[in-house]
């Protein structure tokens, strides 16, 4: 059996390096997840997504070529049960752009270190991830 076989399979897309390695290493401290690809733009995004069919997607909203919005309604028009967790550093619109567009969770990149691996889970397990400060900030926008 592979000692990956029932781990967390998991693609990480920014733009950033940087941001690229600290989730590698938040996500490589977990026994039950593992990183199976990452991407730098929503195209490379949308590729590997195919290529590599992971159990949930992180992707930043703010992506070079194609918006991470974008990415997840490309990927979830061919594979409808894409799990999608969209991590931002913005504000404003992209949220509700996010949700309709099909993904299952945001959080603020600044949410990361305390969020994320609750998140993933919870999205691996098809339910939906919004921190209270997300759903406080979507109460005011309705």
């Amino acid at each position: 059996m592979s000692a990956g076989l029932n781990k967390i399979k998991i693609l990480i897309v920014d733009d950033h390096l940087g941001m690229r390695d600290g989730i590698r290493a938040v996500i490589s401290a977990e026994k039950d997840m593992m990183v199976v690809g990452e991407a730098e733009n929503g195209e490379e995004a949308i590729l590997q997504f195919k290529q590599l069919r992971p159990d949930v997607s992180l992707i930043d909203y703010n992506l070079p070529i194609i918006c991470g919005a974008d990415v997840i309604d490309a990927v979830r028009k061919e594979f409808p049960a894409a799990r999608c967790l969209v991590i931002t550093a913005f504000n404003g619109d992209c949220l509700q752009r996010s949700i309709s567009a099909g993904a299952l969770g945001f959080l603020h990149k600044d949410m990361l270190r305390r969020e994320l691996i609750t998140a993933i889970r919870a999205i691996h397990d098809g339910q939906q991830y919004f921190p209270r400060e997300i759903m406080n900030q979507m109460k005011k926008n309705n």
